[in-house]
């Protein structure tokens, strides 16, 4: 009776095939990853937005305009009293943590500065906010149905 051989591969086929399955795995896993990453950052910048718009509107309730640039904005969020005081009911936190100012100043994505345009030129006052990374948009210079209303609601 002769023993039962075990079959050997060869090392190299097997190291071969290792290497594909991680390539598999890699291709499968990459884009999914690249995915989420994406959503997280277009929901952070949405979230963002609508922090910038509910600071708009507190100003304007308080000015009867709105701000015109961003540091400015931020400047007043960080020294208004009332604002400091009424932060918590005023913003939403991030996705990241808990509302910060600075967090207004720039989209996620890019770190680009958020696009912000008002008119307080004409009889209704109207501000428009964009983001650099086209996550959306927040209110209308041109159409007064928008104003207030994010291009994602």
């Amino acid at each position: 009776m002769a023993g039962h051989q075990k079959p050997r591969g060869s090392l190299v086929l097997k190291i071969v095939i290792v290497l594909l399955l991680g390539v598999l795995v890699y291709t499968i896993w990459e884009p999914y990853e690249i995915i989420r990453t994406e959503d997280r950052q277009r929901a952070e910048s949405r979230l963002r937005m609508g922090n910038i718009r509910n600071a708009q509107m507190f100003y304007y309730s308080q000015y009867q305009t709105y701000q015109k640039d961003l540091d400015s904005l931020i400047y007043w969020i960080q020294s208004d009293s009332l604002v400091i005081a009424k932060r918590d009911s005023i913003f939403t936190a991030l996705t990241t943590g808990p509302f910060e100012p600075e967090s207004l100043r720039y989209s996620p994505r890019s770190h680009q500065n958020y696009i912000i345009e008002v008119d307080d030129t004409s009889a209704t006052h109207r501000y428009y906010v964009e983001c650099p990374d086209n996550f959306g948009y927040v209110s209308s210079i041109d159409d007064l149905s928008q104003l207030h209303r994010a291009s994602w609601e």
